[in-house]
């Protein structure tokens, strides 16, 4: 008789419960095929999101149950062919891409922070949870100066100075 009970937990045990909060990332890239700085910086200009050359955008929702689901999209630079690039400079901009991630993902890792303080909560105060983190992207933004002190240069500090470099954060559909 206990061999039955014991199968059924085993497999009661091998269901997977619902992650609460439910996290998709969406990495997304825009191309760039400039062969010199110059050309480069012009693109992701012109072609990153809002003119920017990075961006992480973080939309939370949870439900009357407090189900959570958080959405990262992050959005990146590519070159569409970096072996055309001088030794100099592909190195240079693989540095930047390499820091320019790291701090896209911080802009995630605040979205994460929100969803993960929502659940903990019971969702109880789910705006003022939400808008502090997105406040946190704008205060972190602000010491990093767009992830320009994190290593976010390319071709080198000089030519970054007034430039759109990252932005990230809460987009204003993510409130419930």
């Amino acid at each position: 008789m206990l061999f039955p009970i014991l199968a059924l937990v085993g497999v009661l045990g091998a269901v997977p419960a619902l992650a609460n909060p439910t996290i998709k990332e969406n990495w997304e890239t825009y191309p760039v095929d400039g062969t010199t700085a110059d050309d480069i910086l012009v693109q992701m200009q012109q072609r990153g999101p809002e003119g920017y050359w990075a961006y992480a955008r973080w939309y939370v929702r949870w439900s009357a149950d407090c189900q959570v689901r958080l959405r990262i999209n992050y959005t990146m630079p590519r070159h569409v062919n970096p072996a055309l690039l001088d030794e100099k400079l592909r190195l240079s901009w693989e540095k930047m891409l390499k820091a320019l991630g790291k701090h896209e993902e911080q802009h995630g890792a605040h979205g994460v922070n929100a969803a993960r303080e929502l659940v903990e909560k019971d969702c109880r105060d789910g705006n003022a949870i939400v808008d502090r983190w997105a406040e946190q992207d704008k205060i972190y933004d602000r010491e990093t100066d767009h992830g320009r002190f994190e290593g976010v240069v390319f071709p080198h500090p000089e030519a970054v100075e007034g430039a759109k470099v990252s932005g990230g954060g809460l987009t204003d559909a993510a409130r419930q």
